[in-house]
């Protein structure tokens, strides 16, 4: 089995354990960019020269080289333009390409190029799968390929849901002193990425608006991988706005551990969710789990976990003072809201269980070897 995928991405990474641990029928290896990786270890890294054309020679050498190896199931996590370099490796094997969320509903979008080589890799797949059911009829109107087997194989959230459940007051009162949070604070958490389409400006712009009114407020911003730029960019702006007005906030720069970011949960009192597209944030079911409430863009759609019962509010649009005002009115009922979105922790649990999530896989893999799809 060879993955395209990311090899950084705690996604991939736990899915290979998962999936080594409920079959040893499969041998993994993994392409992640220029890097080839057999049973977790680094077998050959491209030599990032500066000269274009040396690079593309190594990355030639690279896919010959994965190219000789025995692969019977090539499957692609998340479909990037660039994954045509590996097209050869394609040829004469069976091949699911799973979507994730972005490279469905931004990438296609940024130019008729990415969409064209998405597409040129597409003509190659046996099986497509996406992680919800309303993926597959954006997939449809997005590439076509009605002709294809099309799946839904679901991704828990990456973190241990049961460590939210262990934590205890004390560990969260040691939190709120590590930021300087008072006991009287209502915490914000805005986003969950650095990623420009999280649209932290309006974000930002809304909470100091509130802040008018409310002057216990305490927002953290996660801005833990990549963009450093945008970063930064946003770094000032919080500065111009949240530090000149004296709204208390943190950015949160470098990468938490899971301990860290349970406690992150658990402290939210509520979560800003308004990016421009998603399939389903494991960030925001990782709070809705914690007992958060968390405010979605109605955009967003998420008619799955409403179906499940799950309880969250909504805006309707990136207006001025739609959001502040929706936090103003979670902020005057939380304590009646904290009580509904106690329905909330039973159904993500159950959405959640990554044995089953790599039995589906196993499951996938075997007839499609058999050809039974």
């Amino acid at each position: 089995m060879l993955f395209i995928a990311d090899y950084n991405s705690h996604f991939t990474t736990t899915l290979l354990n998962k999936l080594t641990n409920v079959s040893h029928e499969y041998d993994f290896s993994v392409i992640s960019g220029t890097k080839y990786y057999q049973d977790g270890k680094l077998i050959y890294q491209v030599n990032h020269a500066k000269n274009k054309l040396a690079k593309l020679n190594e990355v030639n050498r690279l896919i010959k080289m994965v190219n000789s190896q025995v692969i019977d199931i090539v499957h692609i996590h998340f479909l990037l333009p660039i994954n045509v370099l590996y097209r050869k490796l394609l040829k004469d094997r069976k091949v699911i390409i799973t979507f994730w969320g972005s490279d469905l509903y931004r990438i296609p979008n940024q130019s008729k190029m990415k969409k064209f080589m998405q597409r040129n890799v597409l003509k190659h797949a046996d099986v497509i799968t996406v992680v919800n059911k309303k993926m597959i009829k954006e997939f449809h109107e997005t590439f076509g390929f009605e002709d294809k087997p099309i799946f839904v194989t679901n991704f828990p959230v990456l973190l241990d849901l049961q460590l939210i459940d262990k934590l205890n007051q004390e560990a969260v009162e040691s939190f709120k002193r590590k930021y300087h949070i008072d006991k009287n604070d209502i915490v914000l958490t805005l986003g969950y990425s650095v990623d420009p389409h999280q649209n932290h400006e309006y974000m930002i712009d809304e909470v100091l608006e509130l802040s008018r009114k409310f002057k216990n407020i305490f927002a953290f911003l996660p801005m833990r991988n990549g963009y450093v730029q945008r970063r930064e960019k946003i770094k000032k702006y919080c500065e111009e706005t949240f530090q000149k007005y004296n709204v208390r906030y943190t950015v949160l720069e470098n990468f938490l551990p899971n301990q860290e970011i349970a406690l992150l949960r658990k402290v939210t009192d509520i979560m800003v969710n308004v990016q421009d597209t998603d399939a389903l944030s494991a960030s925001m079911e990782e709070s809705l789990y914690a007992g958060s409430i968390v405010i979605n863009g109605a955009w967003l759609d998420y008619n799955e976990l409403l179906e499940d019962g799950a309880y969250y509010e909504t805006i309707p649009e990136l207006e001025p003072g739609i959001l502040a005002s929706k936090l103003e009115y979670v902020i005057k009922n939380l304590t009646d809201l904290k009580q509904k979105s106690k329905v909330n922790r039973e159904i993500i649990a159950k959405r959640n269980d990554w044995n089953k999530a790599a039995q589906n896989f196993i499951t996938l893999y075997n007839k499609l070897l058999e050809d039974k799809l």
